[in-house]
């Protein structure tokens, strides 16, 4: 985990120092939040009073933190307290109302940065095949290649 989490840190500087200063966030457990609080730090730490850093948060559905453990919420909460600007998806759920979110944020992005098991099915895989087809940059930390590279 603490490897994982350094990673995220150190991608977010990485894009922070070439120039990429607006991030979106879809506020899933997992990646989505990690990387949000790793850009939170960034933002108010390591380049407070030197970059406008925003973070965006692209909410899929009002209840998407209902059932959820209270450190997920807690880590929620807080990424949203820091956000920038939040963008309600959709007032309802409804079957694909994530994909709706996924889409939004490829549309709006120069870059897409996608944290990737490898497997080509489920809502990452969705979203890199979405964001290939709009031949939006992406970027990968694969998890295979991460957990093999710090053997």
């Amino acid at each position: 985990m603490i490897l994982y989490t350094d990673a995220l840190y150190r991608k977010a500087e990485e894009l922070m120092r070439r120039g990429y200063t607006g991030f979106l966030t879809g506020m899933a457990r997992g990646v989505d939040l990690d990387f949000a609080c790793a850009v939170i730090y960034h933002k108010c730490e390591t380049f407070r009073d030197i970059l406008d850093i925003t973070l965006e948060a692209a909410i899929p559905y009002p209840d998407q933190t209902q059932g959820w453990n209270r450190r997920c919420r807690e880590q929620y909460d807080y990424v949203l307290s820091h956000c920038d600007k939040r963008t309600l998806i959709s007032y309802d759920y409804f079957p694909g109302c994530e994909q709706k979110r996924n889409i939004y944020m490829v549309e709006r992005s120069d870059l897409v940065f996608a944290v990737w098991n490898g497997v080509e099915k489920g809502g990452t895989w969705n979203t890199i095949r979405y964001a290939r087809r709009r031949t939006r940059p992406i970027e990968f930390l694969l998890l295979k290649d991460f957990l093999d590279r710090n053997k």
